[in-house]
């Protein structure tokens, strides 16, 4: 009896169309973002002899050694602007 009751309550808040057929209601779900795969690294500090580990994404990664770079390059120029040592692009 109780099963009948259910089935009944079930059917009664499931939804229609037009013509009073009971319709379905499959939508998709929203797939979950992915997060990034990290990856870690034992990074040393200068002047110590211990290392750490550091996370990053791989994109992180590649921007914070892109930036190391043109830090390094600018800091080249501007030593042999100042000396007068080698050629300034």
């Amino acid at each position: 009896m109780m099963t009948l009751l259910l089935a009944a309550a079930f059917a009664a808040s499931a939804p229609t169309d037009a013509n009073g057929q009971a319709t379905a209601t499959t939508q998709a779900a929203p797939e979950k973002a992915r997060k990034p795969k990290r990856v870690c690294k034992s990074v040393r500090r200068t002047g110590s002899n211990l290392s750490r580990s550091v996370c990053k994404t791989e994109q992180e990664w590649a921007n914070d050694g892109g930036a190391g770079m043109q830090s390094l390059e600018l800091i080249d120029q501007s030593y042999k602007a100042q000396t007068g040592n080698g050629a300034v692009d």
